[in-house]
């Protein structure tokens, strides 16, 4: 298994952290365009110096804050779509993948679902286009159960991937564990194309180390032995990050 970081809580924090993923025994970074972390012309060299530093596969969570490509509010839709686009670009050195979420309901896209879903398909196929033009390929993540958010369930998320080309799956374990379909995901796990692993106890997404949640690791890593892509640990912190490595390192081969 190829075992990435990513760590939403350190967006805040100066990346210095990085330059001991290597070492750590990590396959991967994940960039979480975000915070600090945020993919600009002005932070590039900064993160490019990182990793230079390491031998490791980079990968890239594309920026989600305020964004929504199922808004029906247009400003709103086409600032979306152009984060998201400079981020593909700014990314396509030396990355192949970015991992984008799907739209939400806002209160006015509420009382028109149809809309946005329409909206939401168009900034997809829009940013697909983009993407392979750099060489990148985007993965569509499957949210967590939080109501509004679209692409929470398997029919949501392969019926975006079918009618959009060139647009991969990014499977979230933890995600769909809130919603009880981990073993409905899996069932399509040949069309995977990234995959983020941590855990829960089902009810919100808590983003615990592997092992102190509700899911049957044993099972998920068996059955995602032979994914030949990266599984990206999404962790509070180092520390954390580290005992989730060890935890599925010690499960490669049950």
């Amino acid at each position: 298994m190829k075992l990435g970081f990513s760590a939403y809580k350190l967006v805040t924090h100066p990346i210095d952290w990085a330059y001991g993923l290597e070492d750590m025994g990590f396959d991967g970074w994940e960039i979480v365009s975000e915070g600090r972390q945020r993919l600009t012309r002005e932070s590039l060299p900064a993160l490019m110096d990182i990793i230079n530093s390491m031998d490791i596969e980079i990968t890239v969570h594309g920026p989600f804050s305020d964004l929504n490509p199922a808004s029906v509010i247009d400003a709103i839709w086409e600032e979306t779509v152009r984060q998201i686009k400079q981020c593909v670009e700014l990314s396509a050195d030396f990355s192949r993948v970015v991992v984008v979420h799907p739209g939400i309901l806002s209160p006015l896209g509420s009382q028109m679902p149809d809309m946005a879903w329409g909206r939401n398909v168009e900034a997809l196929k829009e940013l697909c286009g983009h993407a392979r033009e750099y060489g990148v390929t985007l993965c569509l993540e499957n949210m967590p159960n939080t109501e509004r958010l679209l692409g929470r369930t398997p029919h949501e998320v392969f019926g975006m991937v079918e009618s959009i080309e060139g647009l991969g799956m990014a499977f979230d374990v933890g995600h769909a564990n809130t919603m009880r379909n981990i073993d409905a995901f899996l069932k399509e796990k040949e069309r995977f194309t990234h995959v983020h692993i941590h855990d829960n106890n089902g009810k919100s997404d808590e983003h615990l180390e592997l092992g102190k949640g509700s899911i049957n690791w044993d099972r998920v890593l068996s059955d995602l032995r032979d994914f030949k892509g990266m599984m990206v640990i999404e962790a509070r912190s180092l520390e954390e990050g580290m005992r989730s490595l060890e935890y599925a390192r010690k499960r490669e081969n049950i």
